[in-house]
């Protein structure tokens, strides 16, 4: 039986769309997850064939379940995870195990900034930056940042965790005590904090050839953190513009090492330079997949499941839609008591899906990182306005009626 074991998934979301994607071309479907809740909801996963729940998620655990597959008769055609922080243990695994060609050791620097940054430290595209060692004395290492605002990060954030703009040497000091206070001995990321439009790259490289499947430009929301509430599909950039982009990308990745990869990169363009903001070895996680699939035909999963595993893969695109996609967030703490709009939002102009996360009962609090996005709508149109405005209008009509406990 020619088999793909997955390493974790996400209830919803870019990650759990890799499982279906094997499914549906044929493989059987083994998921190892630490998540209990899946095993109880067991019924709603019918894409995986067999669920496995282990404690731990480590290498020694994986490597056992993967003995035990192969003695039980599986082929293994793939081992992957496309959720952090298990995406270049997987990979490192596939080429084991299953002869993939994967760029392992890219991937395990595109998971850690100290490692990104480092590696990428004399490219155009990185920004200003300095590593905070826990050895350094921090008010001396404070007293010496005389440029303002500044980006702190956690080598290991993920979805604007951990993420954190900083306006003076006061808050620089209370945001990484507490960071320090969490994680005693992680190192800091701190960098120069840029202006400008930011743009989310879909790339897959195979044997150094460069795809960038889909360019999208972000609208961010900025309160308690950077949360992307907007993605708004870009058909073509200008030229010079889509020419400067390229070259920037194929010079990370020949510094990173990454000749077979599928990874999402988010760049901002700052006089007239493109400037590398986050790096991540996987497909954009929420609704990222469907989204493509809207926009251009391509089934971006399932395209690069093909290429790990040493299909032959099409990226051509089978149509050009204007696609912009609205988050919903909440500005209440407090329990979700229900849900209502979501049909109404359905009928509205252009609109390809609507999704709603959370259950009844959920506590719901305003967004500090991109899990506390709780829905989003997908619209289309006959231009990126429409499709902006379409999508707008829409998620309009889904309230969250919240218990805040107030008295």
């Amino acid at each position: 039986m020619d088999t793909i074991l997955f390493v974790e998934t996400t209830k919803s979301g870019s990650s759990r769309e890799a499982i279906k994607a094997a499914e549906r071309i044929g493989y059987v479907t083994v998921l190892l997850t630490e998540n209990m809740k899946y095993l109880e909801q067991r019924e709603e996963f019918p894409e995986v064939t067999h669920m496995i729940h282990v404690d731990s998620l480590t290498e020694v655990v994986i490597r056992h379940q993967i003995h035990s597959l192969q003695k039980s008769g599986m082929k293994l055609k793939g081992i992957f995870s496309f959720v952090d922080p298990f995406v270049s243990m997987t990979a490192h695994l596939a080429n084991e195990f299953c002869d993939s060609k994967i760029s392992a050791d890219a991937y395990l620097k595109m998971e850690d900034k100290v490692l990104t940054r480092t590696a990428l430290a004399k490219n155009e595209a990185t920004p200003k930056f300095m590593i905070y060692e826990t050895s350094a004395n921090l008010k001396q290492f404070i007293i010496e940042q005389e440029v303002f605002p500044l980006i702190i990060k956690s080598p290991l954030s993920k979805a604007s965790r951990d993420v954190y703009l900083v306006e003076d040497r006061k808050e620089m000091m209370r945001v990484m005590k507490g960071m320090l206070k969490v994680h005693p001995g992680q190192q800091i990321v701190v960098e120069e904090y840029l202006d400008g439009p930011q743009y989310l790259v879909e790339l897959v490289v195979v044997d150094g050839e460069h795809h960038l499947v889909a360019v999208i430009k972000q609208d961010i929301q900025k309160d308690l953190k950077f949360i992307i509430t907007g993605y708004d599909f870009q058909l073509s950039l200008e030229k010079s513009l889509y020419d400067k982009l390229f070259k920037t990308i194929e010079s990370i990745c020949e510094d990173l090492g990454a000749k077979n990869v599928a990874c999402h990169l988010e760049l901002r363009y700052v006089r007239d330079t493109w400037k590398l903001i986050e790096l991540n070895p996987r497909i954009s996680g929420g609704a990222m997949n469907r989204m493509i699939e809207e926009a251009y035909g391509i089934n971006l999963m399932e395209e690069t499941l093909k290429l790990f595993i040493g299909e032959e893969m099409n990226l051509k695109r089978r149509h050009e839609n204007y696609i912009y996609t609205h988050y919903i967030t909440v500005n209440a703490y407090g329990t979700l008591l229900k849900v209502t709009g979501k049909s109404n939002a359905m009928i509205y102009e252009g609109v390809r899906e609507v999704y709603v996360k959370p259950r009844k009962g959920t506590f719901m609090t305003p967004p500090t990182s991109m899990g506390n996005r709780y829905g989003y709508v997908i619209a289309s149109g006959d231009s990126a306005s429409k499709a902006k405005q379409n999508a707008l209008h829409a998620a309009k009509n889904i309230k969250f009626y919240i218990e805040t406990n107030e008295e």
